[in-house]
């Protein structure tokens, strides 16, 4: 089964939780040096880490892109895959407030700097879509095959 839509919908979610771990989440600019948070932490103009420490969203970023790959391939136990879905969608919306709370930490220490969010800021939202939507195409599968058994 995996030629469904949940599953396009469930690789595209790996594929842009990947593309979060691949730069910066927002840049800080203050007297014309720019600081950049990524999810490994906040580097300064040199490109030397500085002292915030961002393992818990760089293991939410990992975890999210594993757990949705992994997914995929649990179409035997639609009603687990369906759990598997919905937690996603919480650490989604994990993911989104971690990101605006390393912001708010880094702009407390950065104090005077302004703030502009890269691209990847959207993909936690977009990537909560995808797999709302891959969770409605799991649970119609799975009420099919109820109402098949019933007729049986």
């Amino acid at each position: 089964m995996l030629q469904r839509p949940q599953t396009i919908y469930l690789l595209l979610v790996s594929i842009f939780s990947i593309l979060l771990m691949t730069g910066g989440l927002a840049s800080f600019t203050l007297d014309g040096a720019e600081y950049i948070l990524k999810h490994t932490g906040l580097t300064d103009p040199e490109g030397t880490r500085m002292g915030l420490n961002t393992w818990p969203m760089t293991t939410l970023f990992t975890g999210a892109a594993a757990l949705a790959f992994l997914n995929i391939f649990s179409y035997r136990n639609r009603i687990r895959q369906m759990r598997i879905a919905i937690f996603l969608i919480f650490i989604f919306a994990g993911m989104i407030a971690m990101i605006l709370y390393y912001v708010t930490v880094t702009k407390g220490q950065l104090e005077g700097a302004s703030v502009l969010y890269q691209w990847r800021v959207v993909i936690p939202p977009i990537s909560a879509i995808l797999t709302y939507l891959a969770f409605r195409r799991i649970r119609r599968d799975e009420l099919l095959v109820k109402a098949y058994e019933r007729i049986r």
